[in-house]
């Protein structure tokens, strides 16, 4: 699936300065949905040269629950 904004594939994480697409999140929504990079929280088993500082792919509550996207999230036609 892609995103109704700007066509990019939903299912990979877009960065937009400090803040990150949930894929889970965007996904659900036809767009994606960014929020602060600091909720999605780090790890180190996930540090790879794509991803150097280890962060985490879903944000922490569709990690937690399943259940978003969330009303704090910005829309891709909105970044």
């Amino acid at each position: 699936m892609l995103c109704k904004h700007c066509g990019l594939p939903l299912k990979d994480a877009q960065e937009r300065g400090e803040y990150k697409s949930c894929p889970h999140c965007s996904q659900k929504n036809n767009e994606h949905i960014f929020y602060p990079k600091s909720i999605f929280g780090w790890t180190e088993k996930r540090v790879t040269p794509n991803n150097p500082a280890g962060i985490q792919s879903w944000c922490t509550r569709c990690r937690g629950n399943d259940s978003g996207p969330y009303s704090d999230g910005i829309k891709c036609s909105e970044v």
